[in-house]
């Protein structure tokens, strides 16, 4: 029995789209999982909306399949909070504060940087606004997953997509290399302060500017550069030919 009592209203979204555009068929069974879409092609489309390292084994059977697989993940750039009583009355409505970007996204790709060159696997960042709906509780409740620090009085009821904006696809090198703003094309060398510089002169966002380090890190794991030399704190990288 396919169990999707627990799919958040942004997941199935999400897969309903995907299956009308690719004109796949949602929830088909395939070795010991259920895929969310499978395509006329037999490719492989999975919808995660947070930790991609949990899709790894199915995506490496995949590949041992010569399956093409490819991996919907969303990028939020702009959240509505709805709050609700435990009666279904809604007391507040606002924007949060918090947004997401591809490069805040990117440290989702670490526990799978080893198969992302692979030629059967695509990673799809979708932009979405979505809305996620609270319901306040009387008394402040740990979660069941034990998750909070400190109790809260509310918790996450779901998820709601209002809107698709935009994709960035990734599939090959030339993909990942454009994270580097064409740095290596002006640098022999170059370390997290030249990307940061390149960063802030396209008009990036101070949280984007932060996660350099973490686009080195992944480019130099997936063997795209490697470090040339280290002069004083920091490590400078080249491009792999």
């Amino acid at each position: 029995m396919i169990n999707i009592y627990n799919e958040s209203n942004l997941h199935k979204t999400l897969k309903l789209f995907y299956s009308g555009k690719f004109n796949g068929k949602t929830e088909v069974p395939y070795k010991k999982w259920i895929c969310d879409i499978i395509t006329e092609s037999n490719s492989i489309i999975e919808i995660q909306t947070s930790n991609l390292q949990a899709l790894k084994e199915k995506a490496l059977s995949a590949i041992n399949d010569k399956i093409n697989f490819t991996i919907i993940h969303p990028i939020v750039t702009e959240k509505i909070i709805e709050t609700y009583l435990e009666d279904g009355t809604l007391i507040s409505k606002r924007k949060s504060p918090k947004s997401e970007s591809l490069f805040s996204k990117l440290k989702s790709l670490t526990g799978i940087y080893d198969i992302l060159l692979n030629k059967y696997i695509t990673i799809i960042f979708v932009k979405i606004r979505s809305t996620e709906q609270r319901i306040q509780t009387k008394e402040k409740i740990q979660l069941k997953n034990k998750s909070r620090h400190f109790k809260k009085n509310w918790y996450k009821a779901g998820k709601k997509l209002t809107e698709i904006s935009s994709e960035q696809i990734f599939y090959g090198k030339k993909s990942y290399l454009n994270l580097l703003q064409s740095i290596e094309k002006k640098f022999d060398a170059f370390s997290s302060k030249e990307l940061k510089n390149e960063l802030i002169k396209n008009g990036f966002s101070k949280s984007d500017v932060n996660q350099t380090n973490l686009i080195l890190w992944l480019l130099n794991k997936m063997n795209l550069i490697s470090i040339k030399e280290k002069k004083g704190r920091l490590i400078y990288y080249k491009l792999e030919q």
